[in-house]
């Protein structure tokens, strides 16, 4: 499970979406847009291509189609980029350092820093989701929300084998394509440990609290369609006036982090790039779109 990010004190719920898009970091779908526009872009180097597609990343188990353009960028390209490496998280998730970012202190238990009144609803949303009791006792707030906000979205329908992402990397790993990671699951776990343990809790409490991210997930994933830049837009200015410190964590700083990725590739002198991130990374004045136009490569929304 990899997230997708959080802020700080005053979570709000609107925004939430954005961080189930990187929770489940492993699970993006695309499907064709209404408007004969996608979430996606061509970026031209001097002697290659670099694709550039937006993905949500969860869908339901009832919608995972591909549009065409992504069919044709992946068999145009040599190599696959995602935000992750699906089949290098695993055992990332499984290693000592993650743990760790997931762990309280010793001495310390989930009872103990939630208190007697949000802990006893974690513990009731947990039975009524049939989560493992014994998953919990010692993890830290930020996971908990995750774990309760993934079986919320599993038992809405929402199936990680359904995932875009996940598609595309068992395809890739059939037609023996490099598949690479922009980053890894203990950085992206790592927004979350971060945050003091007051935020974490606002976090969880925030997570209880909200009835149904299904449907704001829906909402999300019907904007991103349409192919509604401007919709997604208005959610990334939401999250950045909510949250503006995290809100630059999450999205501006990573995407600063990979511009020199994804310039490094535009260099290749002949192999072509798939590049998938969440959609609000492609979106706004600090998304990769502009920063890549602002450099002066040529970017062409398809």
């Amino acid at each position: 499970m990899a997230p997708q990010g959080i802020g700080p004190a005053g979570v709000v719920l609107k925004v939430k979406p954005l961080f189930v898009s990187l929770l489940a970091g492993l699970l993006w779908s695309i499907a064709a847009h209404a408007d004969g526009e996608h979430v996606f872009w061509q970026v031209s180097g001097k002697h290659n291509k670099v694709y550039l597609l937006g993905s949500v990343h969860l869908l339901h188990s009832t919608d995972r189609a591909l549009p065409s353009v992504a069919e044709a960028a992946y068999l145009d390209a040599e190599t696959i980029i995602e935000e992750l490496d699906v089949f290098a998280t695993p055992a990332e998730m499984a290693g000592t350092a993650v743990l760790a970012l997931q762990t309280l202190p010793e001495g310390q238990t989930l009872a103990a820093v939630l208190g007697a009144d949000l802990h006893a609803r974690l513990r009731k949303e947990a039975m009524r989701l049939h989560i493992d009791r014994d998953l919990l006792p010692r993890t830290q707030p930020w996971y908990a929300a995750l774990v309760v906000m993934q079986a919320r979205l599993t038992k809405a329908g929402f199936n990680p084998v359904d995932g875009v992402d996940y598609q595309i990397a068992l395809r890739a790993q059939r037609d023996r394509k490099p598949l690479r990671g922009l980053e890894t699951a203990v950085e992206q776990l790592a927004l979350f440990a971060n945050l003091s343990l007051p935020d974490q809790r606002e976090f969880l409490r925030s997570t209880l609290d909200e009835a149904d991210v299904a449907r704001e997930v829906a909402e999300i994933t019907a904007a991103w369609r349409r192919g509604d830049l401007k919709q997604l837009e208005s959610v990334l200015r939401s999250g950045a006036e909510e949250s503006p410190e995290f809100f630059k964590t999450l999205t501006t700083d990573r995407n600063l982090r990979w511009m020199p990725q994804i310039e490094a590739m535009l260099a290749d002198p002949k192999d072509d790039y798939l590049v998938v991130t969440g959609a609000l990374h492609m979106v706004g004045d600090m998304g990769l779109v502009e920063l890549l136009r602002r450099k002066g490569y040529k970017v062409e929304r398809k």
